[in-house]
């Protein structure tokens, strides 16, 4: 098994190497004809001028995150867009209305009517198609903020052709969108392969709930980048579908770790995940309503989130302690606790960043993605463990079942097998045959031939009484040379034919083989026959005909 584990892992590792060697091999040939403005900018911010900055500098500048109702315009020259194919320009909007000037005229807008009704506005990439000129233009963007702490961070805006522009979007985050990408895929066929397995394997409710956890995983991750539009159109609810596939990951995460100690109903574990998917779930609800918007709820559902992290890495480090999990489930936990304390890294830096002092760093942004897939690949080697573990379980229990319920020496039923079938065909009420057979001329055999020939004959008959009744009739050896066959269904009047058939193979057999002369008496009775009630009455009626023909 640690081989085998082993192998997953360095197939993790050769993933994260091949993504990394793709996003060097399928960087776009144009990018140099992308152009990312960051400096050079003109700004006014409720009535400051700032002149000359880079939109890296502008929170600096302001000195305070954004308030709802705050106005910021922003303007610079760019060059000729002359030889671009369909110019555009991009840029970053955070639950705000906007608009976009080209030489003073007004070329594009958004969302004005929404902020005086009060209805929520997301964060988006606007993709806006500038004029094609020979000289170069004034560009214009004027934001009017709808929530309070909108813009903690300013991106630079980017132009170039639209095709160019694109593909600088998706390869900048070429990391983000595999991830998702897999993610999403992953889950929805491990999903599919879960369901599949439920019926046989009551554990499996685990992978079924990862399966989820991964799709709303990936559905985070493209929203959060703002890459889902270019994949689905979204009619605007990017943001709201980033929030609420972000808040799911709280109720999930619970699940995942609940059947994977299987502590859906400890007290502890109830009083952690019960409020705490509540108090996840609560801002989906009261969005819906508009009571609230969600992302006025962030903060108290990272307190929530980071809770759970903790205490799961609590759950994980006590378990390991006291050895109370199996080990696929420890790898299980562990792939959890990876994504949890990535998630804590990220919410580290964002904090860092709505402070003002830092960017938040790529590598942040990337944790929680690289997490969630630490997590997919422990739960393919938990997923792996648990299935070896369980056929191995359920080959050993039909193991110990068969040397229960098996002739030692010859690998048919036993008596106790025979008991157990008889008396669960006789409760059925199911008419049957019983046919007693006895071998001739064992004990001969043992006394003049040894015991190895009469284990021989027994072997033999065995073999041919099983190839004679297999697929019609039960058999088994319920004495040193005593055997019986049960006929029932469609095969209760074959009988004859069967007995017959048994005599043609043992004859065939004396002639190829003459050491041993093979032969048995038999006899049978109907269950309708017996006067008393209950199998035995049958079977002593089937036994006292085989005497007779033993006799003749």
């Amino acid at each position: 098994m640690t081989k085998k584990i082993l192998c997953l892992l360095i197939s993790f590792a050769a993933f994260i190497g091949l993504m990394t060697v793709g996003q060097a091999i399928f960087k776009p040939a144009d990018l140099e004809k992308v152009y990312v403005l960051n400096d050079g900018w003109n700004a006014r911010y409720n009535g400051r001028e700032f002149t000359d900055i880079k939109l890296s500098d502008l929170r600096d500048l302001i000195g305070t995150s954004t308030r709802k109702g705050d106005v910021i315009m922003l303007s610079r020259y760019v060059s000729s867009l002359k030889y671009h194919t369909a110019p555009t320009l991009i840029f970053e909007s955070k639950f705000s209305a906007w608009r976009v000037s080209y030489n003073g005229n007004i070329i594009a807008s958004s969302h004005f009517d929404d902020i005086l009704k009060g209805n929520f506005i997301g964060c988006e990439n606007n993709y806006i198609s500038l004029p094609a000129t020979d000289t170069s233009a004034l560009i214009g963007i004027e934001l009017t903020v709808a929530e309070d702490g909108a813009y903690n961070y300013f991106m630079p805006v980017i132009y170039g052709s639209y095709k160019d522009v694109v593909l600088y979007i998706v390869y900048n985050n070429l990391f983000i969108v595999i991830c998702s990408v897999f993610l999403i895929i992953f889950g929805m066929l491990f999903f599919l392969i879960s369901m599949g397995f439920r019926s046989t394997l009551i554990e499996i409710n685990v992978q079924i709930f990862s399966s989820l956890l991964y799709i709303t995983l990936g559905i985070w991750f493209l929203t959060q980048f703002k890459m889902l539009n270019l994949f689905l159109d979204t009619y605007g609810h990017q943001t709201e579908l980033e929030y609420i596939s972000l808040f799911l990951t709280v109720p999930f995460m619970y699940l995942v770790i609940g059947c994977t100690q299987k502590s859906i109903k400890n007290k502890l574990f109830l009083t952690f995940s019960i409020p705490g998917s509540i108090i996840a779930l609560l801002p989906i609800a009261l969005h819906a309503f508009n009571v609230i918007h969600m992302n006025e709820y962030l903060l108290i559902f990272q307190i929530d989130a980071i809770i759970m992290c903790l205490f799961m890495i609590v759950t994980l480090i006590k378990n390991i302690i006291e050895k109370n999990i199996a080990p696929s489930q420890t790898i299980q936990l562990a792939g959890q606790t990876i994504l949890a304390a990535s998630f804590i890294f990220n919410v580290f830096f964002y904090y860092l960043e709505l402070a003002g002092l830092s960017e938040q760093i790529m590598l942040s942004k990337q944790a929680v993605p690289m997490g969630a897939m630490c997590m997919a690949f422990a739960t393919l080697i938990n997923y792996y463990v648990y299935i070896s573990e369980t056929f191995a379980r359920k080959k050993e229990t039909e193991s110990l079942a068969h040397l229960a319920y098996a002739d030692g020496l010859t690998n048919i039923p036993n008596r106790s097998r025979y008991e157990k079938y008889i008396n669960d065909l006789n409760e059925s009420g199911e008419d049957y045959c019983i046919i007693s057979i006895d071998l001739n001329g064992l004990k001969t055999v043992n006394d003049n031939q040894g015991h190895l020939m009469g284990d021989k004959y027994l072997k033999e008959f065995s073999k041919v009484l099983d190839d004679c009744f297999r697929g019609k009739g039960f058999i088994a050896r319920i004495g040193g040379d005593e055997f019986v066959a049960v006929l029932s269904g469609i095969y209760i009047t074959h009988a004859d034919e069967l007995i017959s058939s048994l005599n043609d193979k043992l004859n065939s057999l004396n002639e190829k083989d003459p050491s041993i002369h093979r032969s048995a008496a038999s006899g049978y009775a109907y269950k309708h026959e017996a006067v008393a009630s209950g199998w035995n009455a049958a079977y002593l009626l089937a036994d006292e005909r085989m005497y007779k023909n033993k006799r003749h």
